[in-house]
């Protein structure tokens, strides 16, 4: 049930941003009493906690499932890309704001998680691209990494009033450009091209 609760409430906080949402509003979005609900959390800031906890561990194992599945260090992050744009098209851009300001705990949590195994994830998929000569073996891992989490939160982010007229998905899909532009071989390159070339021909 609790795993239940949290998915509801993370649709709900996707769609409406997090401070907008009540303890009424998960338990009519259920369609149990708010008195259920509190058996399984103690207040909201425990909802959103293990909301984002569930979140959290649904997001790792979809990396740890296209790092196993693809052995290509371009792929892996273009199919990351692609999931990620499809489980967040509907994200308020005040979600993160929210969690920063509202539920500091969680947020240090979220951010804890992203400088840790987000980072490692980078850092491999960084090595591997150069081991397979789609990446320039001259770039310094450690900053790219660093940049790259900061372009992938600036998605999220709505303070950026360049960008504020921009979904998600616009977002993502330029930093993701603006990343790979940045440190891809000729050959990293031409893999991109000949890839989305062959993925528009196949979804006309």
């Amino acid at each position: 049930m609790l795993e239940k609760i949290c998915n509801s409430s993370e649709k709900l906080f996707m769609r409406y941003g997090i401070k907008s949402i009540t303890m009424d509003d998960v338990a009519k979005e259920l369609g149990i009493s708010k008195k259920t609900v509190y058996q399984y959390v103690s207040d909201k800031d425990d909802l959103v906690k293990k909301t984002m906890l569930l979140h959290i561990q649904s997001m790792d194992l979809v990396c740890m499932r296209v790092f196993k599945s693809e052995e290509n260090a371009i792929l892996q992050i273009l199919k990351i890309a692609e999931m990620m744009i499809s489980i967040h098209k509907e994200m308020n851009p005040s979600l993160l704001f929210d969690l920063r300001k509202f539920h500091p705990e969680t947020y240090e949590m979220y951010t804890a998680h992203r400088e840790n195994t987000f980072y490692k994830e980078l850092i491999d998929n960084l090595r591997l691209g150069i081991s397979q000569k789609l990446y320039r073996d001259n770039i310094n891992t450690t900053v790219t990494a660093g940049f790259y989490m900061t372009l992938i939160e600036s998605c999220i982010s709505t303070e950026i009033t360049a960008l504020a007229n921009l979904s998600f998905a616009e977002k993502y899909n330029f930093a993701i450009d603006y990343h790979l532009q940045a440190i891809c071989t000729e050959k990293g390159l031409e893999f991109i091209k000949n890839y989305r070339n062959k993925s528009t021909s196949i979804n006309k």
